[in-house]
C-alpha cells in the first residue's frame, strides 16, 4: 500500500544523461526484469502506480458543508434567537419562526447536496486514466500485471493504441510514434527512438499518459505514480488555491449587510423601548422580533433553486456544472484563456492546401483538384506512401483510418478524392522504407499493372526538392529548373510560417525496389493543419460582441498558434510570446504584455499557464480557462472558473475544473455565459423583490410599540409571506429568459454589487415604505369602518381584528404582485412583460391569490392565521395597491433611463 507521507522530492529519478548501464545499475534491475520477490519492498518505497485525480468526498462531509456557509449560519442564528424569544415569551409564535427557519436551512441543504452528490458520482465515474493491465518482464518471463503494481525498474512492452502507464526510457523501439499532447499541449506527434550507446535524451524517453499512435517498444520504468510527469502536474494542480466565486463574494457581502441592518434596527428599538418605559425582557423580545423579521428566510432556497435550475438547463446543453455557484461566474467573465489543441481545434489533422504545378488548391477551389493533371499522381503518392490501417465503415458509411495523424489526414483526403482502397488495390507493394528522422523522408515501391517499378516518396520539402530534377507539368513531365526549385522552397517556407505542416510529394520509376530516391519527379506540396472546430468562429464572434477577450495559450509552436488565432479572428495581428520569453519577464513587463489584446502564448509550460492566469487576476479580470490536457489542470483550478472538455479531457483536467463540456463544444461556453449573465440578472431581480416585503413586515411591530394601536400583522402571517406567497414568484424571477441585449453588453464590472446600496434604497426607502403605507391605510380603513377609535384596546379574538390583519396581509400580498411584475426588468419598462408568460410567476400569482382567499374566507384557517372574512368593498382598496406599486416603479425606471443614476436598483 502506498504510504500517505510519500514525498516526490526525495525519490524522483532523473534518467537524462545516463547510459544504459548506469540506468540498470542505479535502478537495480537487468535485461531480464525485476524479480517478483523484490516487488513488495519497492512498492513500499515508491508506492502504487496510481494517481488520485479526484479525492472522493464523504457524503456526510458534503452535507455538513451545506450547513456551515455564511447564509445558512445567519438563518440558524435567527432560528436560535426565535427559540430564545419563545422561551422568554411563549405563545407569540416565535417557535414557529424558529422551526420554519430550521426547515428552510434543511430543505436548502438537501437540494444543494443532491445536486453536488450527483456531480460527485459522475466525477468518480470518469476516473480510469491509467490502463488496468500492462505487459511486463519479471524473472525473465512476460506476464500481464495490474498497472498499479508496476514499480521503477520494471521492463514493459507497449504497442499501437496503448496508453503508457509510467515515465520510462526506451530500450527497444520499432517505428514508435507517440502523442503527448495531453501533457505538453503540442498537437504534433513525436517520433521516439531507443537508447543505444549514448546517454539518455528526450527522444529516448516517454511519459505516463502518452498514447502510442504507431509502432511498438520496450521500456524501462524510471518513475511511477505521483513521481511521473503527469503525477507532478496533478500535485501542482492540487496545491493551487481557489478564490471565492464572484457570487460567493456577493452573497457574503449581502449577508453581512443584512445582518448589520437587522442588528442595527433591533438595537435601536431595544434602546427606544427603555425611553418609553418598557421592561428589559419586553424590549429584548421585541428586538429579537425585529432582527428575525429582517432576515429574508425565503432568499436562501430561492437562490439555491435558481442556480440549480440554471445548472439543469446547462446540463441539457451538454455543460456539466460541478459547483452551482460557478454558473453565475461565467456571466461575469472578462477573459477566456483557452488551450488550442482539442479546444479551438479538432485535434485531428486535415489537408488544408495543396500546391500542384505552381497552382494552389485550398478550401475555396477544392473542386478544381480532380481536374488537374498532377492530381492523380498526388493521390497515388498520398495513398501508397502511407502506413495507416483502414478500419471498418462507421455509422456514416465512410471508411476510417488509424495510425500516424499526418498519414491519416492524407488517407482521408484521398478517400474523398478517388478512394484510398481503390488506389491501393491497383498496385502490389514490393518494398517500404519507414520514415527516418535523419533522412527526413519515407518511400514505398510498388509494381504497376504493366510490371513497372513505381517508387512513391513523401518527406521534408527541402530534402525532396533537392532530390528532384523533373516536374509534373500541365500535360507532361518537364525539367525542374533551379529557379523553380527556389520558388517551391519559398512556397513551402510560406506554408510553414503560417503554422501548417508541409510535406513534399515525389515519384520515380526505378530499376530495383530498394533503390535510393534520386532524380525524381516533383509532384506537389501538401500542407496540413489541425483545423478549427466548425462551431468556434461563431462562438469567438459572440464573445467579442459580449466584451469578452479570448487569449490563446498553448504548448504548440508559435507559427501554429498564430495561424489558428488569426484564422479564428481571435486577434488580427498576433503578438506571439513563447515560454522562454515569458520566463524572463518581471511583473511589470508581464502586466504590459497581458494588456496587449493581440498577444497569444506558445511553447509554454503548465506552470506558465498558471502565471498567465494569476497575472490576469492581478489586473482585476474575471478569468475563465478552458482545456483538456493534464498540462491545463493547474490553470483550470486557479482560474475564477475552469472549463474542461468532457470527451477528450483528462481526469486531471476534469477534476480541476468547475464546468465540464460533455460535447467538447467551444460554442457551449457562449451559451453558458449567456446563462450565467441571465442568472445574475435574475438573482438581482428576486433579491430586490424579496427585500421589499421586509419593510411592511417590520414597521407594524415598530408602530405597535410606539403607538396605541393593535398589532397589524402577526408572526404567522409574516411567515406566510416569506415562505409561501413570496417564494414562487421569486423562483419565477429566477427563471426569466435572458433579455435580448444580454450578449451585447460588456461584462459587469468586478466592483459591481449584486445587492448595492441602491438596492437597499429601492427596497427599504421607496417601494417597501409605499407597500407599508398602503397596507396601513387599508388596515385603519377596516378598523374605522368597524367602529374602532384611536388608542382603544382591541382583543385579538374579535372578528374586527381578524378582518383588519387579514386586510393588512392581503394588501402586502397584492402589492408584491405589482412588485414582481415590475421586477421583471432592471431598467426597461416592464409594461410589455405584463402579458408575457412565465409559468413560475403566473403560478406564483395564482397561489398568492388562492392562499389569501382561503385564509380569509374559510373559517378553518381563521384561528391559526388570525384572519376573518372581509366585506367586498375592502377589495377595492386592496386591488388598487399593485397598480400603484407598478406605476411608481415605472416612473423610477423612466427617471433612471433619463440619467437619474441615484435611483438605480
Amino acid at each position: 500500500m502506498a504510504t500517505r507521507h510519500h514525498r516526490r522530492s526525495s525519490r524522483v529519478f532523473d534518467a537524462r544523461g545516463r547510459t544504459r548501464e548506469e540506468l540498470f545499475r542505479t535502478l537495480g534491475t537487468s535485461e531480464l526484469g525485476l524479480s517478483q520477490s523484490e516487488i513488495p519492498a519497492r512498492q513500499q518505497r515508491y508506492g502504487l502506480n496510481q494517481i488520485s485525480f479526484h479525492r472522493a468526498h464523504s457524503p456526510w462531509w458534503m452535507l455538513l458543508q451545506e450547513f456551515i456557509a455564511l447564509f445558512p449560519l445567519l438563518l440558524l442564528g435567527a432560528a436560535a434567537l426565535s427559540f430564545l424569544a419563545d422561551y422568554l415569551s411563549p405563545g407569540e409564535g416565535y417557535d414557529l419562526i424558529g422551526a420554519a427557519l430550521l426547515g428552510v436551512v434543511t430543505l436548502n441543504a438537501a437540494v444543494s447536496f443532491m445536486q453536488n452528490y450527483k456531480v460527485e458520482k459522475l466525477m468518480l465515474s470518469f476516473l480510469d486514466y491509467i490502463p488496468k493491465e500492462v505487459a511486463l518482464l519479471r524473472d525473465g518471463k512476460q506476464q500481464l500485471t495490474d498497472a498499479k503494481e508496476v514499480v521503477p525498474g520494471d521492463i514493459l512492452s507497449v504497442q499501437e493504441g496503448d496508453k503508457i502507464p509510467v515515465d520510462g526510457v526506451l530500450l527497444q523501439a520499432h517505428q514508435l510514434l507517440v502523442d503527448e499532447s495531453v501533457l505538453s499541449g503540442e498537437s504534433e506527434p513525436l517520433n521516439k527512438s531507443a537508447l543505444n550507446d549514448g546517454a539518455v535524451n528526450e527522444e529516448n524517453t516517454v511519459s505516463s499518459g502518452a498514447t502510442v499512435l504507431k509502432g511498438s517498444a520496450t521500456l524501462l520504468a524510471t518513475r511511477t505514480g505521483r513521481d511521473t510527469k503527469i503525477g507532478s502536474i496533478s500535485e501542482l494542480s492540487r496545491d493551487v488555491s481557489q478564490d471565492l466565486t464572484p457570487m460567493q463574494k456577493e452573497l457574503s457581502y449581502f449577508v453581512r449587510r443584512i445582518t448589520w441592518l437587522a442588528l442595527g434596527i433591533g438595537l435601536s428599538f431595544f434602546i427606544i423601548g427603555f425611553f418609553i418605559g418598557n421592561p428589559f425582557w419586553t424590549n429584548l423580545i421585541f428586538a429579537i422580533g425585529i432582527i428575525v423579521a429582517n432576515v429574508p428566510e425565503g432568499l436562501l432556497p430561492t437562490v439555491t433553486l435558481a442556480l440549480t435550475q440554471s445548472s439543469v438547463r446547462m446540463g441539457k446543453r451538454s455543460a456539466l456544472v460541478k459547483h452551482i455557484l460557478s454558473v453565475e461566474t461565467l456571466g461575469s467573465t472578462t477573459v477566456i484563456c483557452t488551450d488550442k489543441t482539442g479546444t479551438l481545434t479538432r485535434n485531428k489533422l486535415h489537408v488544408e492546401t495543396l500546391y500542384l504545378n505552381f497552382k494552389e488548391i485550398n478550401q475555396r477551389n477544392r473542386t478544381d483538384y480532380d481536374s488537374l493533371p498532377a492530381a492523380r499522381e498526388a493521390s497515388e503518392i498520398m495513398a501508397l506512401c502511407n502506413d495507416v490501417i483502414a478500419t471498418s465503415d462507421n455509422h456514416n458509411g465512410q471508411k476510417g483510418f488509424h495510425g500516424d495523424p499526418t498519414e491519416v489526414a492524407l488517407a482521408d483526403f484521398v478517400e474523398a478524392h478517388g478512394g484510398y482502397g481503390r488506389i491501393r488495390d491497383q498496385f502490389e507493394l514490393l518494398h517500404s522504407r519507414p520514415f527516418d528522422a535523419d533522412l527526413k523522408y519515407m518511400s514505398a515501391t510498388y509494381r504497376t499493372a504493366d510490371g513497372a517499378l513505381y517508387m512513391t516518396v513523401k518527406g521534408a520539402p527541402d530534402v525532396i526538392i533537392d532530390r528532384c530534377d523533373r516536374l509534373h507539368g500541365e500535360e507532361s513531365f518537364r525539367t525542374l529548373t533551379s529557379q523553380e526549385k527556389e520558388q517551391l522552397a519559398q512556397q513551402a517556407s510560406h506554408y510553414a510560417a503560417q503554422g501548417l505542416r508541409v510535406l513534399a510529394l515525389a515519384s520515380s520509376l526505378v530499376q530495383k525496389p530498394e533503390a535510393e530516391p534520386q532524380a525524381m519527379t516533383f509532384v506537389g506540396l501538401v500542407a496540413m493543419v489541425d483545423p478549427p472546430r466548425p462551431e468556434v468562429p461563431a462562438a469567438v464572434a459572440a464573445c467579442h460582441s459580449a466584451g469578452i477577450r479570448i487569449v490563446v495559450m498553448s504548448g504548440d509552436k508559435a507559427e501554429t498558434v498564430a495561424y489558428i488565432a488569426r484564422k479564428l479572428d481571435i486577434v488580427q495581428d498576433p503578438r506571439v510570446v513563447e515560454g522562454d520569453q515569458l520566463a524572463a519577464m518581471n511583473a511589470p513587463r508581464l502586466e504590459e504584455v497581458l494588456r496587449d489584446e493581440q498577444v497569444v502564448f506558445a511553447r509554454i509550460a503548465p506552470e506558465q499557464k498558471l502565471t498567465i492566469v494569476e497575472g490576469f487576476k492581478a489586473l482585476g479580470e474575471v478569468v475563465a480557462v478552458t482545456g483538456d490536457g493534464v498540462n491545463d489542470a493547474p490553470a483550470l483550478k486557479r482560474a475564477d472558473i475552469g472549463i474542461a472538455m468532457g470527451q477528450r479531457g483528462t481526469d486531471v483536467a476534469k477534476e480541476a475544473s468547475d464546468i465540464i463540456l460533455l460535447d467538447d463544444n467551444f460554442a457551449t461556453i457562449v451559451k453558458a455565459v449567456e446563462e450565467g449573465r441571465a442568472v445574475y440578472d435574475n438573482i438581482k431581480k428576486f433579491i430586490t423583490y424579496i427585500l421589499t416585503s421586509n419593510v411592511p413586515e417590520i414597521l407594524p411591530f415598530i408602530a405597535y410599540v410606539l403607538l396605541p394601536i393593535p398589532l397589524p400583522i402577526t408572526v404567522v402571517q409574516i411567515l406566510a409571506i416569506d415562505l409561501i406567497t413570496d417564494i414562487l414568484p421569486a423562483i419565477g424571477l429566477g427563471n426569466e429568459p435572458p433579455e435580448s441585449d444580454i450578449m451585447q453588453r460588456p461584462p459587469r464590472k468586478r466592483g459591481e454589487r449584486l445587492v448595492s446600496y441602491h438596492t437597499f434604497i429601492r427596497s427599504y426607502g421607496l417601494i417597501g415604505p409605499v407597500e407599508a403605507l398602503l397596507s396601513f391605510l387599508v388596515f385603519f380603513w377596516v378598523l374605522e369602518s368597524g367602529g374602532w377609535h384611536w388608542a382603544e384596546p382591541l382583543s385579538s379574538n374579535t372578528i374586527l381584528y381578524g378582518q383588519a390583519t387579514g386586510a393588512f396581509l392581503a394588501t402586502i400580498i397584492f402589492c408584491q404582485i405589482g412588485n414582481v411584475m415590475a421586477c421583471r426588468t432592471n431598467r426597461q419598462s416592464a409594461a410589455s412583460y405584463l402579458l408575457r408568460f412565465n409559468p413560475w410567476i403566473w403560478s406564483g400569482v395564482a397561489v398568492e391569490m388562492l392562499f389569501i382567499l382561503m385564509i380569509i374566507y374559510i373559517p378553518l384557517f381563521h384561528g391559526f392565521f388570525s384572519t376573518a372574512g372581509l366585506p367586498l368593498w375592502v377589495w377595492s382598496g386592496i386591488l388598487f395597491a399593485p397598480w400603484i406599486i407598478f406605476a411608481i416603479e415605472e416612473l423610477r425606471k423612466m427617471l433612471v433611463r433619463r440619467g437619474a443614476s441615484w435611483l438605480m436598483a
